[in-house]
């Protein structure tokens, strides 16, 4: 990353605020530096706190200095029409989630019967929440995560968005979220689904490895994001033929195997990673009912670029839609 001039400083301090020289090494740019400034001063100036206004916006100056996600320090994240709460220990929602997430519902054909929905590493909830805050047919939606933080949080997040009407009332009876490890023996026993009758079934999973965690993410993802959320523990690779980068996806597909969802779309990291899951689904024996159907998504998957890509090894080809880098495998049962 190239180093900034000290013109820059001098001009961030005279253009926008003696506060702004702080934020101007991460946010890099003098727009980006004024955007990010006046959010923090938003959030100061609705917060109630003992702490003097000028100061409180210093501390929080502060912070995002060292790389603390903004997300944190403001303590929340929009997404489509919802507000997500954001706490360290729990992953931050990116616009690509939200994207991909979006273009999902569109594609769902009216009914007027309930939906089932099941989110798998839910995290902050944001997946689930969101799908319901634009099907309002949705009449049950399970999120799952193994961590006791992001269901806490999840939970806090289906009420905040309750209270501030972007959910209906009703949302806290059909909307829950419970803590489990999908890895278990015993998860698929506890989720209230029988098999065939799951409308969508959506995971956002740690997909990223050891080494590209620590060579491609950005230093404020490595130093203050979840590395559970983000990196699979190595040990559970044992009895997967995958790249441990792909370890839950292995997993999951082991769970649509039995649930049998109507529809499925998992988040992943880039193409080649997309390439690597969508082999798994046309490979997989116990997948036959999704056979044809598999489809890569770019971050705007609305875009109207179109390509098709060879699966490696048996020469399937899949069609890769949108615009962006590769961030989700989409794949539905053939009599939907």
């Amino acid at each position: 990353m190239p180093r900034l001039a000290p013109s820059l400083f001098r001009q961030a301090r005279k253009q926008i605020s003696p506060f702004a020289p702080l934020l101007l090494p991460v946010c890099r740019t003098l727009d980006s530096t004024a955007n990010e400034l006046r959010w923090i001063k938003e959030h100061v100036n609705s917060t109630d706190s003992l702490v003097p206004r000028k100061l409180g916006i210093w501390q929080a100056c502060l912070k995002r200095e060292k790389g603390i996600p903004l997300q944190y320090i403001l303590g929340n994240q929009p997404f489509g029409p919802l507000d997500i709460l954001c706490k360290p220990g729990v992953l931050i929602p990116r616009p690509e989630t939200e994207s991909i997430i979006t273009h999902l519902t569109t594609l769902l054909p009216f009914s007027s019967s309930p939906l089932k929905i099941l989110d798998l590493c839910t995290g902050t909830g944001c997946i689930p929440l969101l799908i319901a805050s634009l099907l309002p047919s949705t009449s049950q939606t399970l999120g799952v995560d193994i961590s006791p933080l992001a269901i806490s949080l999840s939970r806090q997040n289906l009420s905040h968005n309750i209270s501030l009407s972007h959910l209906p009332l009703s949302a806290s009876k059909s909307i829950t979220f419970t803590k489990s490890d999908i890895f278990s023996s015993s998860s698929l026993s506890s989720l209230p689904f029988s098999p065939g009758e799951l409308d969508i079934l959506t995971s956002n999973p740690p997909y990223i490895s050891p080494a590209g965690f620590n060579k491609n993410t950005e230093r404020s993802v490595r130093l203050y994001e979840p590395k559970l959320a983000l990196v699979p523990d190595v040990n559970l690779g044992k009895g997967y033929d995958c790249l441990p980068e792909d370890v839950f996806y292995a997993r999951l597909l082991e769970i649509v195997s039995v649930l049998q969802p109507k529809r499925v779309l998992f988040e992943v990291g880039d193409v080649e990673q997309a390439r690597r899951v969508a082999e798994m689904v046309v490979t997989g024996g116990e997948l036959k009912n999704y056979a044809g159907t598999v489809e890569i998504w770019r971050d705007d998957p609305e875009g109207e670029e179109k390509e098709r890509i060879s699966l490696r090894n048996n020469g399937e080809e899949v069609e890769v839609k949108g615009r962006g880098n590769g961030r989700g495998v989409y794949f539905w049962r053939k009599d939907c």
